[in-house]
C-alpha cells in the first residue's frame, strides 16, 4: 500500500504544481499589462465625434503603454455590433471599445441586444458633449417657451428632429413630453448633419443635438439658433439659457458622454493602468487640443463614476422607453 500511496502523492503534488504553474503566467501577464497589441474599438463610422476621440487617445496610449493601439470601426445597431464583440473578446484589457452615453444604455433598454451594463468592466471618460435644442435663424419661435407654447396650441404641429430614434436626444424630449405636457413629435434621422440638413430645409421645426464641433459653425454664423442647452449651467461658447434656468429642471441628462470600457471580469489592476492612462491623456495639451478644450471634463471623471453614470442614466429613461 506504501507505493500506491507514494505515488498518489507524488502524482497529486504535481498537479498542484502544472495548476500553480498555469495561474504564474495570468498573474505575471497582469504585473506586465499590457503584453500585446490593443484594439480600440468604436461603435460608430470613422470621422465622428467619437472616431476622433479614440484615435486621440490611441495614439496617447501607445506611447504611454509600450504597445500598438488599433482603433477598428465596428458600427451598427446603435453600437451593440462593437459591444458584443467586446464581451466575445478575452477579459484582459487587450480589447476595449468606446461608449457614447446614454444611448449605451438606451439601447438596451429599448431592445434586447444581447448586453447590459453588467457586461462592461468602465475604465474613465474621454469627452462629454453637451446638447440642445437649436431652430433655424427664421424660425418664428424666439425662444423656448414660444416653441413650447405653439406645442401646447397645437398638438403634432411641432417636430424635433433627432441624429437617431433611441438615443438621447429622442429620449430626452420624450421627457419633455411626459414630464412638462408638451407634445413634441420626435422626428429621428441618421446623424447630427441629416439633422441640420433638415432645419436649414424647413422640414422640422426644431432639432435637439449635441452642440459638437461639427454644428458650431452654423450657430456661430447665424444659420441656427439655439434655444436651450441641456447643462446644469450655461456654457460659455454658447449665447443661450440652460433648461433649468427656464424652468425645467429635470431636462440635465441629453450630455453625451464619450468613454472606455473593457469587458466585464477584467482584472482590478489592469482597469486601473488604463484609468491612469486616460487620466494623464485628459492633462496632456496635444490630447486636449486635439480632443477640443472645451469638452474636455475639468475634473477627470474615472472608472467608479463612469459606472454609476450607468446606473443613473437607467434610473433616468427607464420609464421613458422601457417597462
Amino acid at each position: 500500500m506504501r507505493p500506491l500511496r507514494l505515488l498518489a502523492a507524488l502524482v497529486l503534488t504535481a498537479v498542484l504544481a502544472g495548476c500553480g504553474d498555469d495561474a504564474a503566467p495570468d498573474a505575471e501577464a497582469v504585473a506586465d499589462y499590457p503584453t500585446e497589441e490593443i484594439r480600440l474599438l468604436v461603435p460608430y463610422t470613422a470621422g465622428g465625434p467619437t472616431d476622433i476621440a479614440a484615435r486621440a487617445l490611441g495614439q496617447y496610449m501607445e506611447e504611454q503603454l509600450g504597445q500598438p493601439v488599433v482603433v477598428e470601426n465596428l458600427p451598427g445597431a446603435s453600437g451593440a455590433t462593437a459591444y458584443l464583440e467586446l464581451i466575445s473578446s478575452p477579459a484582459d484589457g487587450h480589447t476595449l471599445s468606446m461608449t457614447a452615453l446614454p444611448t449605451a444604455v438606451l439601447n438596451y433598454l429599448s431592445n434586447d441586444v444581447g448586453y447590459t451594463r453588467e457586461d462592461f468592466a468602465p475604465v474613465g471618460v474621454v469627452t462629454q458633449v453637451p446638447s440642445g435644442i437649436v431652430v433655424p435663424a427664421d424660425s418664428p419661435y424666439q425662444d423656448l417657451e414660444s416653441l413650447f407654447e405653439a406645442a401646447r396650441q397645437d398638438p403634432g404641429a411641432i417636430t424635433v428632429g433627432t441624429p437617431g430614434a433611441t438615443n438621447t436626444h429622442a429620449a430626452e424630449t420624450r421627457r419633455i413630453t411626459e414630464l412638462y405636457d408638451v407634445p413634441l413629435t420626435v422626428v429621428p434621422f441618421e446623424g447630427g448633419s441629416e439633422v441640420r440638413t433638415a432645419l436649414l430645409g424647413g422640414n422640422v421645426s426644431a432639432g435637439f443635438v449635441n452642440l459638437s464641433q461639427d454644428l458650431l459653425p452654423a450657430i456661430e454664423s447665424g444659420e441656427l439658433r439655439v434655444l436651450a442647452v441641456g447643462t446644469e449651467e450655461r456654457l460659455p461658447y454658447v449665447d443661450a439659457p440652460t433648461f433649468v434656468e427656464l424652468g425645467y429642471p429635470e431636462l440635465t441628462q441629453s450630455t453625451t458622454t464619450f468613454g472606455v470600457i473593457a469587458p466585464a471580469g477584467t482584472p482590478e489592476e489592469v482597469v486601473a493602468t488604463l484609468e491612469d492612462t486616460l487620466r494623464s491623456a485628459s492633462e496632456d495639451p496635444e490630447v486636449v487640443a486635439a480632443l477640443e478644450e472645451r469638452y474636455v471634463p475639468e475634473e477627470f471623471i474615472g472608472s467608479e463614476e463612469l459606472g454609476q453614470l450607468f446606473v443613473e442614466t437607467e434610473e433616468t429613461f427607464r420609464d421613458v422607453v422601457g417597462d
